[in-house]
C-alpha cells in the first residue's frame, strides 16, 4: 500500500529465508547514500534518520551510531529506559574502533545506526545467512566497526528496542548459535590480521557474557557438547589479555577460569541464582530501587542519577 503511494518505497515479497538472508536482500536493493535498519517489533522516533544523517553529512561518516531505548515488556516487568554507556565516547568528532573498542562489548544494536552504502559494499560487509535470527548481527557489527575509518556517535536515543523476555537466556533457542557466530568473527579477524588488544579484550568480555547466557538456558539440548564448545572458546582467548586487561573485571576473569576447568559447575551456580531471584530480588543503586517477589515487582523507584 505504501509502495503504491510513494515511489521511494520498495516492497519485497519473498519466502522466509531467515533474518540474515532478508537483510542481505535489503542491502542489495538499497539505493540511498546511507542504510538504516528497523526490525518489525520495534519503532523509531520520527526524526531519527534526519538527526543521524545530519551528523553523517557533517563528518562524512562511514557509521553514525546512537544510543537506544530498552523497551522491556514481559510478565515480570514492564518499563522503558535509555541505554547508558558509562565510558566517555566523543560526540564531536570521528574515531575508529581502536579508540573506542568498548562498542564491541556493548549489545550489537546494529539498528541504532546508519551505514554509508558505499562503505558496506566496498568492504563486502553483509549478514551471515543462518536459519532464523541466528545472532547474525554480531559478525555484521564487528566487521562494520573494525572496517570503518570514520565512526561518529551520539548519546541521543531514537530507537525503541522491544524485549519480551526478562532473561536473555530465554531468547536463545539453540546453544550452538553464539559459538558459531564467535567462530566466524575470529576467522574474519584473523583474515584481516586484526590483533589489537583493546578490540580482543572487549570481544572476550562479550563472549564471556554470552557463555553465561548459554549456561542460563532452561534446557541445553546436549550439555556435553555445550561444555566442550565453551572450553574451546576460552582456550582460543589470549590468557594474557584476559588476566592483565583492565577492562575485564575480576568476575569475568573468574568466569573464564571456571569455564576452562568446569563449566558445568558454573551452570549450577547460575541456575541456582536464577531460581533464587525468581523468589526474591532486591536492587538498590544509583539508577533505581526495586523489590520483586515471586516474579512480581512490588516496589520500583527510578532515580535521575
Amino acid at each position: 500500500e505504501y509502495a503504491r503511494q510513494d515511489a521511494r518505497i520498495v516492497a519485497v515479497h519473498k519466502p522466509n529465508g531467515g533474518y540474515g538472508q532478508s537483510m542481505n536482500v535489503g542491502l542489495d536493493k538499497a539505493s540511498g547514500e546511507y542504510i538504516g535498519i528497523v526490525e518489525p517489533d520495534d519503532f523509531i522516533e520520527a526524526e531519527m534518520y534526519e538527526k543521524l544523517y545530519d551528523i553523517a553529512s557533517q563528518f562524512g561518516a562511514d557509521i553514525v551510531k546512537s544510543s537506544f531505548i530498552n523497551n522491556l515488556q514481559c510478565p515480570q516487568e514492564k518499563r522503558s529506559w535509555k541505554e547508558v554507556w558509562l565510558d566517555t565516547i566523543p560526540e564531536n568528532r570521528c574515531f575508529t574502533i581502536k579508540e573506542c573498542s568498548q562498542f564491541l562489548f556493548y549489545h550489537p544494536s546494529v539498528w541504532s545506526a546508519i551505514y554509508k552504502t558505499d562503505f558496506l559494499r566496498r568492504n563486502n560487509i553483509r549478514f551471515v545467512e543462518a536459519p532464523g535470527a541466528g545472532w547474525t548481527d554480531n559478525p555484521f557489527q564487528v566487521q562494520a566497526m573494525c572496517s570503518a575509518q570514520k565512526i561518529n556517535y551520539t548519546s541521543a536515543a531514537y530507537y525503541h528496542w522491544l524485549r519480551t523476555n526478562y532473561y536473555e537466556s530465554d531468547d536463545l533457542k539453540d546453544y550452538r548459535v553464539p559459538f558459531q557466530r564467535s567462530d566466524e568473527i575470529h576467522q574474519w579477524l584473523e583474515a584481516q590480521k586484526i590483533t589489537d588488544e583493546g578490540i580482543l579484550a572487549h570481544l572476550y568480555k562479550r563472549e564471556l557474557s554470552y557463555i553465561r547466557i548459554v549456561l542460563g538456558m532452561r534446557k541445553i539440548a546436549d550439555e556435553k557438547d555445550c561444555y566442550r564448545r565453551i572450553q574451546a572458546m576460552c582456550l582460543r582467548m589470549n590468557s594474557d589479555i584476559i588476566e592483565h586487561s583492565a577492562v575485564i573485571r575480576p568476575k569475568e576473569k573468574k568466569t573464564y577460569r571456571r569455564c576452562l576447568t568446569a563449566p558445568q559447575l558454573l551452570r549450577l551456580v547460575i541456575m541456582y541464582r536464577r531460581c533464587k531471584e525468581q523468589i526474591f530480588s532486591f536492587c538498590l543503586n544509583r539508577k533505581r530501587l526495586q523489590l520483586r517477589i515471586f516474579g512480581k515487582v512490588l516496589l520500583r523507584r527510578e532515580f535521575n542519577a
